[in-house]
């Protein structure tokens, strides 16, 4: 994952409009659990999302990566965060709402370990809760050897980011950094092992669970969002 850009992570990420996506999960939220005041941020990374959903929410999160929750703690230390997979992890609370943000449901690679994340967030609601998931690409929008580059501004110095998409079923994508600044210049390799869904296979996944499903096409980003209601 991201465990060698950990510290270039915002910067790379500072286009994201993480508050006016925290204000539309937090509207999404209040439509359907309106009483709702716990939740659950899973692959919560360095803590962006959770900065402006705190201000709604008893908050806390889940990261498989340590160096990502690092940052997130030091950006908010009284936070109850917590290292684990989306799974596996399990904790003693159970949530009005747990998200799933920014993709990162991409990370299971294959169906079956979705499948399994989403029953595992599932778990952990409450009668009547909300799970959010933001899925990855869809497999037509996948290109093998398309090829992206782009230059980020740091606070002191740049990072250059070139990415390849492999082809290998279901995605694998090889980040290229060049990370300049007044130490220097330093080249990074990341390889994302990630997996594709198609909208029969999320639905399925839901279905699976045991959540009432609905889909927002749009969703927080242009792909799309996974709504599911626990029963009450």
């Amino acid at each position: 994952m991201f465990t060698k850009t950990a510290k270039q992570y915002d910067d790379v990420y500072s286009y994201k409009d993480y508050e006016g996506e925290s204000e539309l999960i937090t509207t999404l939220v209040r439509e359907r659990v309106p009483n709702a005041t716990t939740l659950l941020d899973v692959a919560c990374g360095t803590g962006k999302h959770l900065e402006h959903l705190s201000k709604s929410f008893e908050c806390q999160g889940v990261d498989l990566d340590t160096e990502m929750l690092k940052i997130s703690e030091e950006r908010m230390p009284e936070a109850r965060l917590h290292n684990g997979d989306m799974c596996e992890f399990s904790l003693n609370s159970k949530f009005d709402a747990v998200t799933c943000l920014f993709s990162s449901i991409g990370y299971t690679k294959t169906v079956d370990r979705m499948e399994e994340a989403v029953s595992n967030m599932a778990n952990h609601l409450n009668p009547g809760g909300m799970l959010l998931v933001e899925p990855w690409i869809t497999p037509e929008a996948w290109i093998p050897g398309r090829v992206h580059a782009d230059k980020y501004e740091t606070g002191d110095g740049f990072v250059l980011r070139m990415g390849v998409a492999e082809p290998v079923d279901r995605g694998r994508l090889v980040l290229e950094y060049m990370i300049g600044n007044s130490n220097g210049i330093s080249k990074v390799t990341e390889t994302h092992e990630m997996g594709w869904f198609t909208h029969d296979e999320y639905s399925n996944a839901f279905t699976k669970a045991d959540l009432k499903l609905e889909y927002l096409e749009e969703g927080l980003t242009g792909r799309g969002i996974y709504i599911g209601l626990k029963p009450e």
